[in-house]
């Protein structure tokens, strides 16, 4: 907290110093944050809807039937699929992971990697560029998207071969 606090007088004093009004420039940079914010909020809200609805709609039990087969417990795949959607989200899973097997265990260590190595490309997608008023962001969705596969496959298939 001491460092928030040094920080702050750092830029005051440096203000004072070059003779800028410090609070006026606040209160400048503060409004045209506002704007941008309002520029944002909607594409994070629709974000945050449909990561709620894909949470709580029930298809994660469907799914959970179909691959009961595969020696990679759900939480993992169900990571696997909101990581591209939603960090907080797929963190939550890495979580649930670990009070169910143990940090210590094979399946946290994927848990992790996954964490790691896969990035929240559709969060990317809708919130920076949409920020920066990108209309046509051309192959970095589909870039993105297979990537974050490619990320889950390989690391599963290196699970699945050599861990268990």
């Amino acid at each position: 907290m001491i460092v928030i606090v040094i920080y702050i007088s750092f830029i005051i004093l440096y203000g004072m110093i070059k003779k800028v009004n410090c609070y006026e420039s606040f209160k400048e940079g503060v409004s045209s944050n506002f704007k941008i914010l309002l520029d944002i909020f909607p594409n994070l809200l629709a974000l945050v809807f449909a990561v709620e609805v894909f949470t709580n709609s029930g298809i994660i039990e469907l799914f959970n039937e179909y691959v009961k087969f595969i020696s990679i417990p759900i939480e993992i795949i169900i990571q696997a699929f909101l990581k591209p959607i939603s960090s907080s989200s797929a963190l939550v899973m890495m979580l649930k992971v670990f009070k169910t097997f143990g940090i210590d265990s094979n399946i946290s260590i994927l848990s992790s990697i996954i964490q790691g190595c896969s990035d929240t490309t559709f969060y990317i997608v809708t919130l920076y560029f949409s920020c920066v008023k990108i209309k046509n962001y051309k192959y970095a969705l589909k870039v993105g998207v297979l990537t974050d596969i490619i990320t889950f496959l390989l690391v599963s298939l290196f699970f699945i071969f050599f861990i268990l």
